[in-house]
This record gives structure tokens, C-alpha cells and sequence, in this order.
């Protein structure tokens, strides 16, 4: 996704191993599509880290400094091409729905549930003691 018409995504990391079977999916997409990812986004940084005895990971560095790490070991190619498709098309920013992040203040306070008139009065036992 771009931000005022600029791609947020400025590095793909692409970490694997030579060796192990975890990374089959990763050193195949590398051989089909690595080439025409690369001059479709030519914007993008592609960086491949060989390193063995490791689980494959796509890492998105992004403008604002934030990054996202994604695990793709033992996934097939195309799956893999929707996870990096994915990060190049993300802002960087962290998306919750944690709600507001101020509280919101008023002069009224707000009554829990709906109120009845006497309410407050049902099974209430009332005594009368005159002195």
C-alpha cells in the first residue's frame, strides 16, 4: 500500500537455508519468481541471508522503522507469493482495534442498564417502627 503515493515497504529480507528440507518452498520460489518480483517492484531492496540450521523468514523493513517477520517454513511457493505480495502492500503500522486511546470524559456519568421507574423498590421488605 502506498502512503501519499509512495510504497511504505523500502526492504524484503528473505532468510533460508541451502540445506534443510524447511526451506524447499522458499529456495523454489527463489528460482521461479525471485527475478520478476524484484523488476516488477524495482523501488524495493531484496536481500537474501543464507544461514543454515534455521527455519526460512520473510522480513518487511519498512520507511517508519517498523518491521514485520513472517515464518515460512514448509510452505508451498504460491503461498509464499501471497505472504510477500502481502508485506509490500501493508502501511508498517501495527493494526489493533484496542478502541479508543483517550478516555472519553463527560459531565454526566452514564446509567448501567435500563432504568425502570421504582425499580429500586422491587422485593424490598420496608418495616415501619414508630417510637
Amino acid at each position: 500500500m502506498s502512503l501519499r503515493g509512495v510504497r511504505q515497504l523500502k526492504e524484503l529480507v528473505i532468510r533460508y537455508s541451502d540445506y534443510d528440507g524447511s526451506s524447499k518452498g522458499i529456495r523454489e520460489w527463489m528460482r521461479t519468481n525471485l527475478v520478476n518480483f524484484a523488476q516488477t517492484n524495482p523501488e524495493l531492496a531484496v536481500t537474501t541471508e543464507l544461514k543454515r540450521c534455521v527455519h526460512p523468514y520473510v522480513r518487511g523493513n519498512y520507511i517508519n522503522g517498523n518491521t514485520k517477520t513472517i515464518c515460512i517454513k514448509n510452505l508451498e511457493p504460491e503461498k509464499i507469493t501471497s505472504y510477500v505480495n502481502d508485506l509490500r502492500n501493508q502501511i508498517g503500522r501495527k493494526s489493533g482495534s484496542k478502541g479508543y486511546k483517550k478516555p472519553v470524559l463527560t459531565r454526566c456519568t452514564s446509567i448501567q442498564g435500563e432504568w425502570h421507574e421504582r425499580m429500586d423498590l422491587i422485593g424490598l421488605e420496608l418495616k415501619v417502627i414508630e417510637k
